[in-house]
């Protein structure tokens, strides 16, 4: 899968950008503020969640610029060409809307067997040691891209934490209504934990040393409910659930929250061959680790899912010495992957030499490399 064409319309500093690009590969050079990763935002757009920024629609929306879109014509070996879009619903400026084929797509899980991406940028480089939560959204997305269904799992299970939370909150006397929703949160809690360890033990078994150059990188999915459904069936895992969620009314009103559940999930990385953690890690050594584990899902999701998912890489040669920038590079053009970079300097991707298509952006414009 690629991306044969690609429009932009009002979107960041975009006013209006309809390319083809001519190759998998596509390096983005250009100064700060140019609008190099504002172009990767919209690509990671056209997946299910929130893209690479998690901006609001009021964001995204060029200053005095009409709705924002972007429309992409992915070419599939073998397959018919398909054309995916997204942008601001004109009815309502802040809600996101999907096609396919120019058909409304009511579920963002439709898209997902169609179109999936994975990315690393700059602030991930904090990943480790910033909360929680932004690892469990890096894991959710390499989830995403093998099982369609966990966006609307995730989307549910969030949905009823809200809801339980500004309950517990207005009418903690709601009984049976709080019932309804702690069956609903134990339940989509378990089929969420249920999709993330399946990844986690699909990417751990590459051997400890592989032909990417970098330290193979063991995941670790650090959960109660994790730990409850590896020793015990789904539906008594709910049970145990839904009763603690019962139990805890009182002190969870109390902090306004949920205090326990699959929304307190943590990822951990280790470096396979040493044991090394990543959190422990050098900035150098969490950025090959992290590396590693987007070149093994893309091998992952080809084998499983028939189609790699569109790599995303913005300032990726940051915190990589000279072999290991080289090893990345390679791996991209000696692999069957569809992938965008940036950069600020096009001397430091020769190792991609004329496999790639550069281009040279300054203020929302492509210039030709």
């Amino acid at each position: 899968m690629r991306i044969d064409r690609l429009v932009l319309t009002d979107f960041r500093n975009y006013e209006r950008l309809a390319w083809e690009p001519r190759s998998r590969l596509v390096v983005l050079t250009g100064e700060n503020g140019a609008g190099k990763t504002n172009l990767l935002e919209a690509l990671s757009l056209l997946a299910p969640g929130r893209g690479l920024r998690s901006a609001a629609n009021a964001q995204i929306q060029r200053h005095q610029g009409s709705s924002w879109g972007v429309v992409a014509r992915l070419a599939r070996d073998g397959d018919a060409a398909l054309e995916l879009a997204t942008g601001a619903d004109p009815a309502n400026p802040a809600r996101r809307v999907f096609r396919l084929d120019g058909e409304v797509v009511r579920n963002q899980g439709q898209i997902a067997p169609h179109f999936s991406t994975i990315w690393l940028t700059p602030q991930m480089d904090r990943l480790f040691s910033d909360p929680a939560s932004g690892r469990r959204r890096f894991l959710d997305r390499l989830v995403l891209a093998l099982d369609p269904n966990h966006a609307r799992e995730s989307a549910a299970h969030e949905r009823a934490l809200t809801q339980r939370n500004r309950l517990l909150a207005t009418r903690p006397d709601q009984s049976a209504w709080l019932d309804g929703l702690e069956d609903s949160i134990a339940r989509h809690a378990v089929a969420l934990t249920a999709s993330r360890m399946a990844l986690v033990e699909a990417m751990n078994r590459v051997p400890v040393t592989d032909d990417t150059s970098f330290p193979v990188a063991r995941l670790r999915l650090v959960c109660g409910v994790e730990k409850d459904l590896a020793k015990r069936p789904a539906l008594a895992v709910e049970d145990t659930l839904r009763a603690a969620l019962k139990h805890s009314r009182r002190e969870d009103a109390r902090k306004g929250n949920t205090s326990f559940g699959a929304h307190r999930a943590d990822l951990l990385l280790q470096d396979a061959l040493t044991g090394r953690e990543a959190a422990l890690s050098s900035s150098g050594q969490q950025k090959a680790m992290l590396v590693h584990v987007v070149l093994n899902h893309a091998a992952l999701t080809a084998g499983k899912a028939g189609r790699t998912p569109l790599i995303l890489l913005d300032e990726p040669l940051n915190h990589l010495d000279a072999e290991r920038r080289e090893a990345l590079l390679r791996f991209l053009r000696d692999r069957d992957v569809a992938a965008f970079m940036t950069g600020t300097d096009k001397e430091v991707f020769t190792v991609l030499r004329k496999c790639a298509d550069y281009r040279e952006v300054s203020a929302g414009r492509f210039n030709e490399r």
